[in-house]
């Protein structure tokens, strides 16, 4: 619920201006009154100890496109689970602006996508085994059938590093995207 405000604060964390510390004390406010609020740790399965156990990771991304109105970048956001507890949560202004819907989900997704090939690398350096193909969910079908290898119009073919990217991860089999 805090994570949009911090990071909107968090760009004006070297020129604060007087509202942004009365906004910064609001965060904080709502924090100290809301302690029964914020994530549950409790993941569906428990690791047993045995090598051959398959830790399952899914992501979840979405972007607002064009939600800045002064500068038109989209924010992304994306979350990454490991047995449906959360590992990470991020929102991030995109460095870019995405002249279509569909770019701004596909940049969202291959961010979510990046966080979960560090993270099964992560469970992998320890050892661990990860259950392949780990599960991507976005909520654009543009982006999906990028990824699925259709071509969705003339306008997304300059989105195509990302496109390829996910796609290669999906025909590799190490990623698929719902």
């Amino acid at each position: 619920e805090i994570m949009n405000a911090v990071r909107e604060l968090s760009r004006f964390a070297g020129r604060a201006l007087q509202s942004h510390v009365v906004a910064m004390h609001r965060v904080m406010k709502y924090c100290r009154s809301t302690p029964e609020r914020g994530l549950l740790l409790n993941p569906k399965v428990k690791w047993d100890g045995s090598p051959k156990f398959l830790f399952e990771i899914t992501g979840y991304s979405d972007s607002d496109w064009a939600k800045d109105p002064e500068t038109r970048r989209s924010v992304s956001g994306w979350s990454t689970f490991l047995f449906d507890s959360p590992i990470s949560m991020k929102s991030k202004m995109m460095p870019i602006v995405a002249l279509l819907v569909t770019e701004a989900e596909l940049f969202a997704a291959t961010c979510c996508a990046q966080d979960m090939l560090f993270e099964m690398r992560v469970l992998e350096s320890m050892g661990l085994k990860v259950k392949l193909p780990m599960k991507l969910y976005v909520n654009n079908k543009g982006a999906k059938d990028l990824c699925d290898n259709w071509s969705v119009g003339g306008r997304t073919r300059h989105v195509e590093v990302k496109q390829l990217f996910l796609r290669e991860l999906k025909e590799s089999k190490l990623i698929d995207v719902n």
